[in-house]
Parts: structure tokens; C-alpha cells; sequence
């Protein structure tokens, strides 16, 4: 499994990104740079488990994006690459397709982390891009399913966690490259899903383990979108 080191990188490029935006300086890239070229020489990101893939390309589509600027050429070339062959086109030009129709949050998780990359690279592979894109569009209603029909999550808070940051990522994303997100956020139940954290947590502080998550709830940067989204700043 590759999955600890995906989340390390993504964990890594999106502090050392958003530090580079925020101040402007070029030591971030610098560092950002270093773990995409690490990362690009990697033989593969473990497709046989392709959400270690999934979290990989996101990471590397938010640095080469951030960061784009401030990159060499020969840099982003090579990043471009890594994004292209060792996320993005996999789906269509290997047997490791078997998650594109899946119906839990294996589905939320790769369409998110493959559609930013494959949005990431989009001047220079449109027809990727594109095809990604619809791939997307088609399939992760089946997992968006889960939300019906009043915004609970059958596989518990710790995966609603998991599962919902990253189907939201991939509506922000599609809204915030493209314009739209072709009617995703109309799935029946996901502009109630933003209540469901704090009903499933008591006056303890935990949340209600069903399924096989555990207790303890961390930060979900997913509610504040919904919050703005829906109107809803108690969530």
C-alpha cells in the first residue's frame, strides 16, 4: 500500500502551496518541487489499489497548480507527465477501471483525485481532460446515491468524512474550472448531508461508531462549503 505516503504528499503540497500563495515566496516551491520530482520518479502509485493513485494525483494536481508560476519547464514537464501517465489515463488504458462504478466512497475519492488532475494538465490534454471529465459526471452519482434521501451516510461519520471532503472537492473543482458541477449538488439528500456531523455526534464530543468507523471526529473542511453553499452557517 502507497495510501500513508499519498496522504503525506497531499498533506505536504497543499500547506506548501497555500503558503506560496499566501507570502509569494519561492522557498515553498522550491520544497513543493523537491516532493513532485520524488514523487514523478515513483514506478507507479499502486494502481492495484487506486486509492493510493487517487490521493497521489490530487497532491501533485494542486502543486503543479499552485505552483505553476514559479516552476521550470522541465519541472512541469515532468510533473505533467507523472499526473498524465501515472493517474489521469489509467482508467482508459489499463484493467485498473474497476473502481469507476463503485458505489461507495471509493467512487467520490478516485473521480475527485483523477478529475483534478486530469483539470490540472487541461492545456495540454484537452481530449484527456475532457474525457475524464464525463467519466466523472456519469458514474459518481452512483456513490452520491448513499445521500438519499435525507443526507445520511450509510458507511458512518468517519467515511461520511472521508468520502463527502472528496466529493466536494470534485464539485468545487468542476465549479471552479469549468463553471459548473453539471447538476452533481442536486443529488437528493446532499444539500441535507451538511446536518448530518452534528447529529451523529453526542455531548461527548464523539460520534455515533456505526459501520466500521471509529468515534473521534477531526476537522471537516467539507462543511464549511456546504455552509456557504445551502445557506446554512449553524452547520
Amino acid at each position: 500500500r502507497l495510501l500513508h505516503e499519498s496522504r503525506r504528499c497531499l498533506e505536504r503540497l497543499l500547506n506548501l502551496s497555500m503558503a506560496y500563495q499566501l507570502t509569494g515566496e519561492t522557498k515553498y516551491v522550491e520544497r513543493g518541487k523537491q516532493e513532485m520530482l520524488a514523487v514523478a520518479a515513483f514506478s507507479d502509485w499502486n494502481p492495484s489499489h487506486f486509492l493510493d493513485v487517487a490521493e497521489m494525483t490530487l497532491a501533485m494536481a494542486i502543486g503543479y497548480d499552485w505552483m505553476f508560476d514559479a516552476l521550470d519547464e522541465t519541472s512541469r514537464g515532468t510533473i505533467r507527465e507523472a499526473i498524465k501517465h501515472k493517474g489521469v489515463s489509467l482508467p482508459f488504458e489499463t484493467e485498473h477501471n474497476k473502481w469507476v462504478t463503485a458505489s461507495n466512497n471509493w467512487g467520490q475519492v478516485c473521480h475527485c483525485g483523477l478529475t483534478a488532475g486530469a483539470l490540472a494538465i487541461l492545456e495540454d490534454e484537452p481530449e484527456l481532460a475532457a474525457k475524464t471529465v464525463l467519466n466523472a459526471i456519469q458514474n459518481v452519482p452512483r456513490s452520491m446515491q448513499a445521500f438519499a434521501p435525507k443526507g445520511s451516510y450509510p458507511e458512518g461519520p468517519g467515511y461520511w468524512a472521508y468520502g463527502t471532503g472528496f466529493n466536494v472537492v470534485l464539485l468545487a473543482t468542476l465549479d471552479g474550472v469549468l463553471g459548473s458541477d453539471f447538476g452533481l449538488s442536486e443529488a437528493k439528500g446532499f444539500d441535507q448531508t451538511g446536518q448530518y456531523p452534528c447529529l451523529m455526534t453526542g455531548p461527548s464530543g464523539d460520534a455515533f461508531n456505526y459501520a466500521d468507523g471509529g468515534a473521534s471526529r477531526g476537522p471537516e473542511p467539507a462543511l464549511y462549503w456546504f455552509a456557504e453553499r445551502y445557506g446554512r452557517p449553524d452547520w
